[in-house]
């Protein structure tokens, strides 16, 4: 008895026993004792599988999923599965006095640097990925001299403390206090006022952006449609460069820093206003989000806590998703040319069925409906999933060259229609390449580079 109530007790407990007791030694006082640490190391077990259940509580509050990511109900685990359409983020804003401004929708948060590392990037027909941007930093003096210098190297600029944010995601930030190192990159910065000056070594950053990127190219659309096009050089003007991103009010994270848009309502602290000659800048202290979900069956529910959803690592290969594009399977014997393509319509995941839409392959690998397409019930495991059609939300695509110059549906503003004529300038490529957003009436719902949504 004794042995199990001393291993209960956690290591800083152990100094209440008393080493030079002579009564351990089985006497009605030593059983009190022994009961008593019993006791204690109960207490303290039942305190840590509190603690641990309030963990758990706030990991599964904070949970978080994003487009396209595979969900079940928390209920009903073996049940059907849901697929991610939607996201709703609220955040809460923290200054850096220490104010804190709630309940901000995420659509109103803009990233303090318009390009970070691992973005991707478009520029005329090229697409590539982000390695590395470098700060174009604005110092303002005491004199009011104001000087736009370009960091290749944070040597050159070196911070004052006190530091008033100790674990800040990037180096240089509105506010701060810093000394030039080095009075050459002030020399040949950009001066907004005044001018250079050895005696203007110390100032308060006003303004942090990107002011040259090193983009790896990774492929353009006159080399996917067979043309010859040579890569643009590594290092770019941001200004050139045009952000691929199409969900980025989903992506936002504790710790993340943000600045607010211009159309915020709501109020600011007092202390915060007076420093309105630099950019504000905030932290998210607290993210609140519900998701709408698209289930196999083709239902769709809206407005989801994350605490019911569970998420799902690795589906099936025959679990299908409305909207999706599928093969049917064939005897080995059984000649390809007669397989069918089709359209999932709706699972049903107890039963392992799957209702599909048939259609039919045309001339130039055009796909198009049949004069008279059938839907049919199949088992899930007569399909394939796609193997040319196939594809993920979030996933970067170029437009065939087959659909130049066809009309398509744009979802934001009547038709649309992309002509070779069109790609005589830099930004027709634009609307070249984007981001499938989903699968939509028979068709990929497409967001392109240049903002249109469309369906293709």
């Amino acid at each position: 008895m004794t042995k199990c109530g001393v291993a209960g007790l956690g290591e800083m407990d152990l100094f209440v026993i008393d080493s030079d007791s002579e009564s351990y030694s089985g006497t009605s006082d030593s059983e009190d004792q022994e009961c008593e640490f019993t006791d204690h190391a109960q207490s303290i077990l039942s305190s840590l599988d509190e603690s641990i259940g309030k963990i758990d509580d706030f990991l599964t509050f904070e949970r978080g999923f994003l487009h396209g990511d595979i969900v079940c109900p928390v209920s009903d685990p073996s049940g059907q599965l849901g697929r991610v359409v939607g996201v709703e983020m609220f955040v809460d804003l923290e200054t850096y006095s220490g104010d804190i401004i709630e309940d901000v929708n995420s659509k109103q948060l803009s990233r303090v640097r318009s390009f970070v590392s691992g973005d991707c990037v478009v520029m005329g027909p090229w697409m590539g990925r982000v390695i590395r941007a470098f700060d174009l930093v604005t110092v303002v003096f005491s004199d009011g001299a104001k000087c736009e210098m370009l960091l290749r190297d944070s040597e050159v600029l070196k911070p004052i403390p006190p530091f008033i944010f100790e674990d800040a995601p990037y180096f240089y930030y509105p506010s701060q206090r810093v000394r030039i190192v080095h009075p050459s990159v002030s020399k040949s910065g950009t001066w907004l006022s005044g001018s250079w000056r050895a005696s203007r070594d110390e100032g308060v950053v006003s303004h942090v952006d990107v002011g040259l990127v090193h983009v790896n190219w990774i492929t353009s659309v006159a080399n996917v449609w067979g043309d010859r096009s040579s890569s643009p050089p590594n290092f770019q003007d941001p200004k050139n460069l045009t952000l691929l991103s199409c969900f980025p009010y989903a992506n936002w994270q504790l710790g993340d820093w943000c600045t607010l848009s211009a159309g915020h309502d709501g109020s600011l602290p007092s202390e915060d206003r007076k420093c309105s000659r630099y950019s504000q800048t905030y932290v998210v202290a607290k993210t609140k989000s519900t998701f709408d979900v698209l289930w196999q069956n083709g239902s769709i529910s809206l407005g989801l806590e994350p605490y019911i959803l569970a998420p799902v690592s690795t589906p099936g290969d025959h679990d299908f998703w409305p909207g999706q594009f599928v093969l049917e399977k064939l005897a080995v014997e059984e000649a390809a040319e007669r397989q069918r393509i089709g359209i999932v319509r709706n699972v049903d995941a107890l039963e392992r069925t799957v209702n599909v839409k048939w259609i039919v392959p045309v001339d130039d690998d055009i796909v198009r409906y049949g004069s008279d397409p059938t839907e049919e019930t199949v088992s899930a495991y007569e399909l394939v999933e796609h193997p040319d059609f196939s594809f993920c939300t979030g996933e970067v695509v170029i437009r065939s060259a087959l659909n130049i110059d066809k009309s398509e549906a744009d979802l934001t503003n009547g038709t649309m229609t992309v002509s070779r004529k069109s790609l005589d300038t830099s930004s027709g490529f634009l609307s070249c390449i984007g981001n499938v957003l989903g699968y939509k009436d028979d068709g990929i719902e497409v967001q392109w580079a240049s903002g249109v949504i469309s369906k293709v």
